[in-house]
């Protein structure tokens, strides 16, 4: 079963993780395997439509790199094959004072030409749209339970919107004189779920958000060292006040990373 979870926030947008975002692993997903959404309560018919519909917007770019990766060995020998034979045919039909240059040029642009319309091809191919249509069939027969603990994760989040940029920034740098906000989850909540939703979490901002990412690795780093920054602190007040990254998400991701 593939887990999904879907984190509300009083202050940003409502987010939505699946292990689907990652286009490279889309040859392990399987078209039998349940997906489940978990939610700290339950949804409004907007929120299941958003979820699905970033399922099949995932769906959509896993199937495209699933065929490209499937059909490239063929895609290459047969550019080559035109290459070699556009190649050949201006060397030998084609006279012109600069030998091999125009060859090698134009032989090289059809040779593209040819993988591009064929990449195109193999992404509205049969193969790749019968894979896409039972995906996305599964997709729409995703379950929707609730997982109380998330309330958890959300009401960290909100906590961290109400604090000051400066006086959140010096919390992750170390530099103030207040720590994070505690995060911890009821004992009676707690489950495998946590482990698995870090996972996607962290997965998640890896590939969508690589500046949000790189600043968590490096505020991780000063947490766990316990070495104030106060350039760091000074660096994340700017992106925050420039729109560049969401200090209360990267607060939450190092959290949960301790």
């Amino acid at each position: 079963m593939r887990l999904c979870y879907i984190l509300r926030r009083t202050k940003g947008n409502t987010l939505y993780l699946t292990p689907f975002v990652d286009p490279k692993l889309s040859n392990s997903w399987s078209e039998d395997e349940e997906i489940r959404w978990h939610a700290s309560t339950g949804l409004h018919t907007h929120e299941k439509d958003d979820a699905l519909f970033t399922l099949y917007t995932q769906i959509d770019r896993g199937v495209d790199r699933w065929i490209q990766d499937a059909r490239y060995l063929p895609r290459l020998l047969i550019s080559a094959l035109v290459f070699l034979i556009t190649y050949f045919f201006f060397s030998l039909a084609v006279r012109d004072p600069i030998p091999m240059i125009d060859e090698l040029i134009i032989s090289s642009a059809l040779a593209v030409t040819t993988a591009v319309v064929l990449g195109r091809r193999d992404k509205k191919g049969e193969v790749a749209m019968k894979r896409r249509l039972v995906l996305k069939q599964q997709a729409s027969r995703s379950d929707f339970a609730i997982e109380e603990g998330l309330s958890s994760y959300e009401e960290f989040l909100d906590t961290c919107s109400f604090i000051d940029t400066i006086d959140l920034a010096e919390r992750l740098a170390l530099t103030g004189s207040s720590e994070l906000p505690p995060l911890s989850v009821p004992e009676e909540h707690k489950g495998d779920w946590e482990q698995d939703f870090k996972q996607v979490l962290f997965h998640h901002f890896e590939l969508t958000d690589k500046a949000l990412y790189a600043r968590f690795k490096q505020a991780a780093e000063i947490q766990k060292g316990g070495s104030a920054d106060e350039a760091f602190a000074a660096r994340l007040v700017k992106l925050s006040m420039q729109g560049q990254i969401d200090l209360p998400l990267l607060s939450l991701m190092v959290a949960l990373s301790k």
